[in-house]
């Protein structure tokens, strides 16, 4: 039976699939090497013709939210944009790993501090813990990116390790710090526990 997902909404963004006519955004924004340098599969130089080829993949797809919990590969990319106008802020995604379910996301530079990345992560995982019952999630954050670190932590998100990534951007090894958080404890932390 397929899960029925409310429109994803927070108190300002929309999160939506990705469109083949968001490619020229996408590369703009991801092409900064600013938003791409902390991230583990974004190039750098990015070009329109990769932001076409990342928009046909599964997990852009318009029905990747339904599909997510039977596909044991699946993945969510949901564009984040502003609901007073439609222009492309950044990506929230929850991707599959053997580690576990794992929230992750990118914002462009010139929306940067203004809590979007906070309210469109927050609604991914209340999607995670809400409607596909998931008992946990993962993220990772490099270990300088300050910014990254105050938004799992404001989401609740609590350290369980260090590891590293391989940066596509700066094609090397960053330190990560690992983070993980519970249902239960996000259920209690926001007061929908029964």
């Amino acid at each position: 039976m397929p899960i029925i997902v409310p429109d994803i909404e927070t108190e300002r963004l929309r999160l939506r699939p990705l469109r083949q006519s968001d490619a020229a955004e996408v590369t703009r924004l991801v092409n900064d090497f600013e938003v791409a340098r902390y991230t583990a599969t974004i190039p750098h130089p990015y070009d329109i013709k990769m932001a076409q080829d990342f928009i046909a993949t599964p997990e852009a797809s318009p029905d990747a939210v339904s599909r997510f919990l039977d596909d044991p590969e699946a993945a969510i990319v949901l564009a984040i944009e502003r609901k007073d106008g439609d222009r492309l802020l950044g990506c929230v995604g929850l991707q599959k790993t053997a580690e576990g379910p794992e929230v992750g996301y990118w914002i462009g530079r010139e929306y940067w501090g203004f809590g979007y990345a906070s309210e469109a992560a927050g609604r991914l995982v209340r999607l995670a813990f809400e409607n596909f019952a998931l008992p946990e999630l993962i993220a990772s954050a490099v270990t300088v990116n300050d910014a990254s670190h105050r938004v799992l932590e404001k989401l609740g998100f609590a350290v369980s390790g260090t590891g590293e990534i391989h940066s596509r951007a700066q094609n090397s090894h960053l330190p990560v710090i690992h983070r993980r958080l519970k249902r239960n404890d996000w259920l209690r932390a926001t007061g929908r526990a029964a």
